[in-house]
């Protein structure tokens, strides 16, 4: 007992130390993989001098996101899946070959009856032996045998080629599909950071000018011309645009690593992205949207096919109170001496039917019913939520248009206010206090106006992932 519980502790020692040996190998390795992706991105940055445009982010998150990669394999793996129900309908061929060899003969002892033969002579013959031994088996032997298989009639074979046959086109759609949301995805980080930097300028500047209100708050509290409680408001301000920036620069941070690593590349890595330019997009009529929407949907389309599976799952259940008919055909042979002939061809035509199964057949029948029916629910609302957000596509892309106009007159108003005041102080009826007002509400107002361009550029780009190919 002592020696045995032993061996059990030596075996979880040495198990533990293998896991450990093997975590540790796949640590260094994802470390490895790690720094691999860091030196490419800093190559890649030097090549492109800092800089990445919205385009150049687009393709490299085609060609790195991981999700797009596991999609990819997916729908090899679908392929593979239909070529193996494919090999259903093609013959079935196994070969089998063993030598024995044992360590005597093995002998059949027959008992006889005991006759005389006659008098020959008036001399008595000898009986015949009381038994009679013969071989059986061979001391050594080979068996061999070469068999095949071909299915004449099975009727779920083909239901089951059907049905992988459209799993391949759904794993299609699927790719298809996460590409278009990878690339909105992209596409709204890429927008989103530039508001955020665009943000971050505006609240620099609205920092400074709050510094300065300070700066004279506290020239005027000395010199008695305000409350003390005047001054703390300037400071409280300080604080809040102080806050407000450092929120911003963490969200702009967090922005830049989900960007990045979208598009393949370190997190970490600074790179300066660049403006797209202004692009108009001319709004097709609500009814051509919402058609073209119906037509190109990926999402429907894996619904029709997954309407179509269900309808091969219950001819598949039908199938199985058919009969299944083979043809078998081969050679079997031996090397028993005693055995002749040694080699036989043979064929035959198997014929199988399930008569009684615990009322399996029946329920499986009823359940591919029932899943075909969840399954045209399913589609029924895919359709729906399908024509409700290229509709609310096509308004947000109406009201950012809207929003977009409201931004420009806004910033337009405040550039001529701001050089009014620029006038003002140069005469001498307005002071810098009031000119910084100013030029803080021109920078927020270019700020909202960068958004708004911003947030129109993606409505657009979500409504085209809509109705688009």
């Amino acid at each position: 007992m002592k020696v045995r519980n032993s061996l059990i502790f030596v075996s979880l020692i040495l198990l533990v130390s293998c896991s450990k040996v093997h975590i540790e190998n796949e640590n260094k390795a994802m470390f490895d993989r790690l720094s691999e992706k860091k030196e490419s991105t800093e190559k890649l940055r030097i090549e492109k001098e800092g800089m990445i445009d919205l385009e150049e982010a687009v393709d490299l998150a085609l060609k790195n996101n991981t999700q797009i990669k596991l999609k990819e394999i997916e729908s090899q793996i679908a392929k593979i899946d239909k070529n193996i129900s494919f090999g259903n309908f093609l013959p079935r061929i196994s070969a089998m070959y063993s030598i024995s060899e044992l360590d005597r003969y093995m002998s059949a002892t027959i008992p006889a009856p005991d006759v005389t033969i006659g008098v020959l002579g008036g001399i008595t013959l000898p009986s015949l032996p009381v038994t009679l031994t013969s071989r059986m088996v061979d001391k050594d032997f080979r068996n061999y045998a070469l068999s095949a298989q071909l299915p004449i009639f099975v009727p779920a074979t083909w239901f089951l080629y059907s049905a992988r046959e459209k799993g391949e086109n759904i794993s299609l759609y699927t790719e298809n599909l996460t590409k278009k949301m990878i690339k909105l995805k992209v596409i709204s980080e890429y927008y989103y950071t530039l508001a955020l930097a665009s943000e971050k300028n505006v609240l620099e500047k609205e920092y400074t000018y709050a510094q300065k209100l300070n700066k004279n708050a506290k020239l005027a509290l000395k010199t008695g011309s305000i409350l003390k409680w005047q001054e703390e408001e300037t400071e409280l301000l300080v604080k809040q645009k102080e806050n407000a920036l450092k929120n911003n620069e963490r969200d702009l941070k967090i922005a830049k690593m989900n960007l990045m690593n979208d598009i393949g590349l370190d997190p970490y890595a600074e790179f300066r992205l660049v403006i797209p330019e202004d692009t108009v997009y001319k709004l097709p009529p609500l009814e051509d949207v919402v058609y073209d929407a119906l037509v190109n949907s990926e999402v429907i389309k894996i619904n029709h096919n997954l309407v179509a599976i269900s309808k091969d799952k219950i001819k598949i259940a039908m199938s199985r109170f058919l009969p299944q008919i083979s043809l078998d055909a081969g050679l079997v042979g031996t090397s028993v001496s005693y055995l002749n002939p040694q080699n036989i061809l043979f064929g035959a035509i198997t014929g199988f039917l399930s008569l009684f199964n615990g009322f399996k057949d029946v329920n499986e029948y009823k359940k591919a019913k029932l899943q075909s029916e969840a399954a045209y629910i399913q589609r029924e609302e895919a359709i729906m939520n399908t024509i409700i957000s290229a509709v609310n596509s096509y308004n947000n892309v109406q009201k950012s248009i809207e929003d977009k106009e409201l931004a420009d007159l806004n910033y337009n108003v405040a550039k001529k206010k701001f050089k009014q005041k620029e006038l003002e102080v140069e005469v001498g009826s307005a002071t810098d206090t009031d000119l910084l007002k100013a030029m803080s509400e021109l920078e927020k107002a270019e700020s909202i106006k960068l958004k708004t361009e911003y947030k129109y550029s993606v409505s657009v780009e979500t409504l085209k992932m809509l109705i688009e190919k």
